[in-house]
């Protein structure tokens, strides 16, 4: 306990807390919604929270996800049935170097991140974008090959990057660039002020911030080798925030720590990769389903805090009646496997990126329960950077993971639909539907709301039939905040990011 108070001391020091600024600090990027000193918005599939502090989107949803605001963009027009999509920029907006921004740096982005060069994450979001005209300075006209009504979705993750400093750097170049590290500007609440590598990355407010000059002066971001010590620096106050597992919520009782929770919005699954002959007989999949007891698993490792479900979509709004749900029936299982002719004697591992102590136990859990079927697993647990990697290959055979998605189906689109399969794209499992590809066109395709739901109603009904991936349940996730903080929003979502959490409102008692 003295040396971590000597080491927080220490700290407090190096970032000048001991002086009038207010300062929040936190563990920003803890948690599965983290990217730990991953800076490139452009690449990154996560660490949203922290990003949106520097850089702005056109548009965002509401903190409840059920709306979707300008942010950038003060308006924007859809027209030539869902082909034609006008955006008019909020007036007055600086970069953080005081230059304004303007139309061209959201043609500069998105041309960016359509460039194969650039590595982008979001390039199968804006590939049918034929052209960006920008008539003056405050307005951007994207034309598109076809509908795509998801769009607007798309764009609430997509931070706008300035032209000026980053088209004087290759495409390529950029993926690893200083420039993230060293010099980043962006239109956010924060401006950057400077990174200790493994340690910290300081933000100071930005004067000039188009809602307001935030409250605080300063936000810190803490990272953390370990849960444990994130959780232990917030019971200390050493930091104001953390992302907490469920089993770290139970240990906060009467503290001054205030535990928010709520849908994570990403369903967990068995992934096979479906290039792998072992996983060619669908009778296979529906066995491996059959033999996990999942409303016990929920029940006493979750404590209830997750919900079955039969297909990858977490709005409910898109999930059909009737969907088959691969009740317990580990006799079934067993008889599927025999006719799918599987040999008991081969162990299949099973990789995941989750190293929490739940995850751990849920895997302890469904290795046992498919060992009494005659199914053998061991897992394998490895870091994100490896765990892509591995799975960008076809050296794998299963996978525990969890999929993002939200209120907008079409958010699925590039982990499921063939012309995303690496190296084209985050298609992992290899998943090749025709009749899949072709619903998820329509569902960009169609501009009302009821065709757009019977499409991705029926996209649900052939994930649950053809089991490409397993889905198992989509769980709570959870935050710690300290008592101290006024008007703090934190919501869990997928990567952290896509909501205004009026981070220039954040305070301090």
């Amino acid at each position: 306990m003295f040396r971590r108070t000597l080491v927080s001391l220490a700290l407090a020091l190096t970032l000048g807390t001991a002086g009038a600024d207010k300062v929040i600090t936190g563990a920003f990027d803890q948690g599965p919604g983290g990217a730990a000193q991953q800076f490139n918005p452009l690449t990154n599939t996560a660490g949203f929270t922290w990003l949106n502090k520097i850089y702005s989107t056109l548009v965002l949803y509401d903190v409840g996800f059920k709306k979707v605001s300008g942010d950038l963009a003060s308006s924007w027009v859809i027209a030539d049935g869902g082909k034609k999509y006008t955006f008019i920029l909020r007036d007055g907006v600086k970069w953080h170097d005081g230059s304004a921004f303007t139309s061209k740096d959201v043609k500069f982005s998105i041309e960016l991140a359509n460039n194969p060069d650039s590595g982008s994450a979001f390039a199968a979001k804006f590939g049918n974008i034929t052209t960006i005209q920008t008539p003056n300075a405050r307005t951007v006209v994207l034309t598109l090959s076809k509908p795509n009504a998801a769009l607007l979705d798309a764009l609430t993750n997509f931070m706008i990057l300035p032209a000026a400093p980053l088209s004087k750097i290759p495409a390529r170049d950029l993926r690893t660039s200083a420039w993230w590290r060293t010099s980043p500007v962006g239109t956010g609440p924060f401006r950057w002020g400077r990174l200790v590598p493994d340690q910290y990355n300081e933000l100071t407010a930005n004067p000039t911030y188009f809602r307001g000059r935030p409250k605080v002066d300063r936000l810190v971001n803490r990272y953390f080798k370990e849960q444990a010590a994130a959780v232990l620096a917030l019971k200390s106050g050493d930091i104001d925030f953390t992302y907490l597992t469920l089993d770290d919520t139970r240990s906060f009782t009467g503290s001054t720590v205030t535990i928010l929770n709520g849908p994570s919005q990403v369903a967990n699954y068995l992934g096979f990769n479906n290039a792998d002959p072992l996983f060619k007989d669908v009778r296979v999949r529906q066995a491996l389903l059959h033999a996990i007891d999942r409303t016990t698993i929920v029940k006493q490792l979750y404590g209830g805090g997750a919900e079955l479900a039969n297909c990858p979509v977490t709005n409910s709004r898109y999930v059909p009646k009737g969907v088959n749900t691969y009740a317990y029936d580990p006799a079934k299982a067993r008889q599927l496997l025999q006719a799918a002719g599987w040999n008991g004697n081969q162990t299949v591992e099973v990789m995941t990126y989750y190293g929490d102590q739940l995850s751990k136990d849920v895997l302890v859990t469904i290795q046992q329960m498919l060992a009494q079927v005659g199914f053998r697993i061991t897992p394998r647990f490895v870091d994100v950077p490896t765990y892509n990697q591995t799975t960008a290959g076809s050296g794998f055979s299963m996978v525990y993971a969890g999929i993002g998605n939200g209120p907008d189906p079409d958010t699925l689109y590039p982990s499921l639909h063939s012309d995303f399969i690496p190296p084209n794209g985050v298609n992992r499992m290899k998943v090749s539907v025709p009749a899949l590809n072709r619903l998820f066109e329509q569902g960009q395709e169609s501009a009302g709301p009821a065709a757009r739901t019977k499409a991705y109603q029926a996209m649900c009904t052939l994930v649950n039939q053809q089991l490409p991936w397993d889905v198992l349940w989509t769980a709570k996730r959870f935050g710690g905040a300290s008592s101290r903080l006024v008007n703090f929003v934190w919501t869990p979502a997928p990567g952290g990011g896509r909501y205004n959490d009026q981070a220039q409102l954040w305070d301090i008692k």
